[in-house]
This record gives C-alpha cells, structure tokens and sequence, in this order.
C-alpha cells in the first residue's frame, strides 16, 4: 500500500506547475482566504460567538455577581474555593479568573474577525447582510460590557490584529460599547416577538440592542458618574435617548410582561404540575422556553450535553441546585446539583420587612426548607458537606424534577421526559438563562423618567397596590425583588454605591448564622474594605499579566498576601 502511495505522489506532483507551488491558497482546510465567503459560513462564524456565551456560564458577571452580592453566598462544598473566595473578594488562586478573560476575548477576537470579513461574503440579500452585521456587532458591545463590568478598564481591541496593548480608559470602551450597540440597532430589523421565527430564538434583536444599550448606560453614568454615554466616532447619548429607544422596545417589540410571574419558571411544569405542593390550587402552568414573551434576550441549551459538550445544558442551574440529599425523593420536586449560591436569610428578613404582602414573587422565588407549603419532607442534615446554609433556596434556576412512578418514588428531570437526552443529573437543566427580560425594560424606563408606570405596571402583575410615586429606593426594592437571583444585584449596588458598594453588602449580610457543613458559623466579611481597594473589580489573571510582559496591569487591590483564602 505504501508502494502506491508514493506512485500516486509522484503522478500529482509532476502534474502540477511552479506557478502552481507558489499559490498560498489553501484549498481543504478553512482558513481567512475561504473562510467565511458564503452567508452558511457567515452563519457558521456568528454561532461560534453565540457558543463563546454559552461556554462562559460558570464564570459569567450574573453567576459570579450573584455569589458577590448581599442576597447570595458561594455555598458549594468545602472545596468550593472559587465560590467562597468570590464570596468574600478574595481569590483562591492567582489565575482563578482565567476562564473568565480568555473566553471573553476569544468572543471579541471572533466578533471581530466576522466583521473584518463582511465584504467578501456572499450574502443572499441586504437584508441578511444587515441581520448578520448587526448581531455581531451586539455581540462584541456584550462581551466588552461582560469584561468591563468584572475588570474595569480593559485593553479594548478592534481588530484581529494580535497587539500587546495597556488598559484603555473606561470613557473609550463605553464608547465603543455604545457604537456597537447603536449600530446593531440601526441594522437589526424591527421584527415583533410575535413575529420572530423560532429558529431565531437565543438571536440578538433590535430590542435586545436597546435594553443592553439602557443597561449600559445606566452603569456607565452611575458607576462612573457621568450624565452622558459616549460613542465612539463622535456624539453623545443622553438619558432622553435611551429612554427613545427603551420605549421603541415598549411600543413595537412585542414584549410584554407573562401574565402570571410564576409560569415564567419551569416547577410550574405540567409534567411536575400539582405534584409540587407549592403549585397545587393556584392553576400555574409554565409557558415555556420559547414562548416566553418576557424573554429579550436568552442562551438556549439543548439535550445533547455531555462532558464533552457541557455548554449545551445550563450549567448555572446545576451549581446552584441542592447538594448533598441522599434521596433526592425527599425534597420533591427540587434535583442535584453543587449547593452553590444559597439564599441571605436576612434578604428574606428585608423582603417580608419591605414588601409583606408580596407573597407571590417572594414565595415564587425562594425555597424556605422549613415552609409546610413547600411540601420538602426532609432536608437532609441542613448542612451535611454544604458550606454557607442559611435554609433558603433560590428556584428560578434550579433542577426540577417530575414522578415516572409515585408509589415508587421515581423521577426524573422534567426536562429529560419532556425532550429527551442524557439521563444525567448535570446536563438534564436545559431551561434558558434569561439575560434581559420586559420587566428590566419597564423598570429602567422608571429610572431613567423618574416615574412610577413601569414599577407599577411590574406590582400589578403580582397583586401589590400601586405606589403613588418615584423614589429612588422605591426603585432599587422593586429591582431587587422582582429581578432577584437573575445576576442583577451587585452590578446594581455598584452603580448606585460605587466604591462604597460593600458597606450596603456587610450591612445586609454580616452576622448572619449559617451551617458550614452542620457547623454553625457566622458571616463576617469586609466588602467594605475589599470593594473601595478594588473599586469592585476582579483580579486579572497573573498569567495574561505575565505574558503581556507587564503592559497589562493588575487590578488595584489585588496584590496583597492577605486576600487569598
């Protein structure tokens, strides 16, 4: 067979000219003189930037911010590091964000090798051009506004071009940020909700780019105290355009609010259904994933996760399921995951002391262990090899299971019965993350206004009376409630507190009691202290500082031997 081989070699060589050796063009493998030329391979291009925002998940702002706020801790397990060190804005090891900047970037370089290609792809019609262009644009202002919410000022690359380049000054990023943005919602198409083919959904869409644009902002001129958004090129946006562009998304988009704020979850099932005492008598029934007309914008997951292709079940439902039950029977319809992001039992506290009457959403959101109106027959140990148990749960992201057979207490994942694949605990959560949904819409447009219609048409869906008035603090309880557990929290608090963010943090959670692993221990934490060192950032991995050669510099407050855990 070798012999042949070498035949063959030698036939095609003498056939082919010098001219011929000296074409660079590679003709079998993909590469930027064949790749993308055709809208397929454009489509192919944008979906590796879609994949990028799955494959963050665990690493993400609304998983990390989550543990960092006042509402949550890290939980885990003993050896849980990372969720602990988060916890108290401390690290764990030196590159503990490593995943964190290298997917980011690897997003960036893709967006940006996309856009660099769009004059020679072949598209079918303007149209498509134009769809395609936009989203990608909407994805680099998203993975820029991820890096620049976790690290500060971040070196802001625009091209593909591989360069050793500094931090670029906050105003520039945002700038860029807002241009991408602006652009993607000049080039999206005005297409409503109810329009959108399914196969678009998890797309970026033109109300996507406007209230990821109002989010930007918000934090833009809060954090850094600011009254207008810069945008690259030249120009300015004031409060009154966003507030354009967020009732654009109010008038022409489709979106509303789910009539029912519980149905937006998936315990409220059917397959779970009544089974789930909690459900029984109050007629709930989910809409589902994609008939969620809440949904802005989302990842979608599938039923093909396995540990060779994690990033196709959400991973963060898993990390913040209950850890540690020997029967899983027992805390029906709750599944297994990590124990990661317990519930503050003093947010409870504030939410009852708040709130009294929103029994709805409070009860919608959280799992009190101890609540007859749960139906947990047991919750084992209350602590057993889980760190940080106060007793509560958040279930909006959280596994949920449904009987194949009562009398033998057999379950099995909702989601698993509903659409199939693996029967495995930690790919069975295929619910989407929702990264913007209407209320976001309804509540930034009070903030930015000043008025009450959006925090009110938010009370009204969950039967709380009316409030006569805007207050700031009415606005920032409305946000915590009604967005609770949806990676909101933190960013909020440094926007509205800025450096002294953590004295709002120690105040809502130190000295609470919880169970580290059945121990009982109390939180005493110094965010005030850690956030005004580090302005709220995180720690660049010391590995990308060292192969910069120190042109990157490591975040304020980051250096110190007395912050690893």
């Amino acid at each position: 067979m070798k012999k042949y081989y070498i035949v063959f070699l030698l036939i095609a060589v003498s056939l082919v000219s010098c001219d011929d050796f000296l074409d660079t063009k590679d003709y079998t493998n993909k590469n930027d003189q064949n790749f993308p030329l055709t809208e397929k391979d454009a489509n192919m291009s944008l979906a590796s930037c879609y994949h990028v925002m799955a494959s963050c998940q665990e690493f993400s702002s609304y998983y990390i911010g989550d543990i960092l706020s006042d509402d949550r801790f890290g939980g885990g397990g003993p050896n849980d590091f990372n969720q602990q060190a988060w916890d108290q804005m401390k690290k764990s090891t030196e590159n503990m964000q490593q995943q964190t900047w290298i997917r980011l970037y690897q997003g960036v370089f893709r967006a940006n090798k996309l856009l660099e290609a769009m004059d020679q792809i072949i598209f079918e019609t303007e149209t498509s051009k134009n769809t395609l262009k936009g989203e990608t644009y909407f994805m680099r202002a998203y993975f820029y506004f991820e890096l620049t919410k976790m690290f500060g000022e971040v070196p802001l690359l625009t091209t593909s071009e591989s360069v050793n380049i500094p931090r670029t000054a906050a105003p520039e990023i945002f700038a860029q940020i807002a241009s991408d943005l602006k652009n993607a919602i000049e080039l999206l198409p005005s297409t409503s909700f109810t329009a959108q083919l399914k196969s678009n959904l998890g797309h970026a869409t033109k109300w996507a780019a406007e209230g990821m644009l109002a989010r930007v902002f918000l934090f833009y001129t809060g954090y850094y105290g600011q009254t207008s958004l810069p945008v690259a090129g030249g120009g300015e946006l004031s409060d009154s355009n966003i507030v354009a562009y967020l009732e654009d998304c109010m008038n022409n988009s489709g979106h509303q609010l789910v009539s029912e704020f519980r149905n937006m979850w998936p315990y409220t099932n059917q397959l779970t259904g009544e089974d789930y005492a909690y459900n029984k008598g109050k007629n709930l029934s989910w809409v589902g994933d994609d008939n969620n007309i809440e949904t802005v914008f989302a990842i979608k997951f599938g039923t093909k996760g396995d540990w060779s292709n994690k990033d196709y079940a959400n991973m963060v439902a898993l990390c913040w399921s209950l850890r540690g039950q020997s029967s899983y029977a027992n805390v029906f319809p709750f599944g297994q995951g990590w124990g990661q992001g317990p519930v503050n039992p003093r947010f409870i506290e504030d939410w009852i002391k708040y709130e009294p009457n929103d029994t709805i959403r409070r009860k919608g959101s959280v799992i009190d262990i101890k609540d007859p109106e749960e139906g947990i027959e047991s919750y084992e140990d209350e602590g057993w090899e889980q760190m940080q148990d106060g007793g509560f749960w958040q279930k909006k992201y959280i596994a949920v299971n449904a009987w194949t057979d009562k009398e033998t207490r057999s379950f099995k994942g909702y989601s698993t019965l509903m659409f199939g694949g693996l029967d495995d605990y930690s790919f069975i959560n295929t619910q989407d993350q929702v990264l913007l949904r209407y209320a976001d819409i309804l509540l930034m447009h009070s903030e930015l206004t000043k008025t009450a219609k959006g925090i009110n048409m938010v009370r009204e869906r969950v039967n709380l009376p009316p409030v006569a008035g805007y207050t700031p603090e009415i606005l920032k309880n409305e946000r915590r409630f009604e967005l609770a557990f949806e990676g909101y929290r933190y960013f909020d608090l440094l926007r509205w507190y800025g450096k002294n963010a953590g004295v709002e943090i120690d105040k809502n959670q130190n000295g609470v009691k919880v169970l580290n692993n059945r121990v009982e221990t109390v939180i005493n934490y110094n965010l005030t202290k850690r956030i005004q060192d580090t302005g709220g950032f995180l720690q660049v991995p010391q590995s990308e500082i060292d192969l910069s050669d120190g042109v990157l510099i490591q975040t304020p407050g980051w250096t110190s031997s007395d912050i690893t855990l």
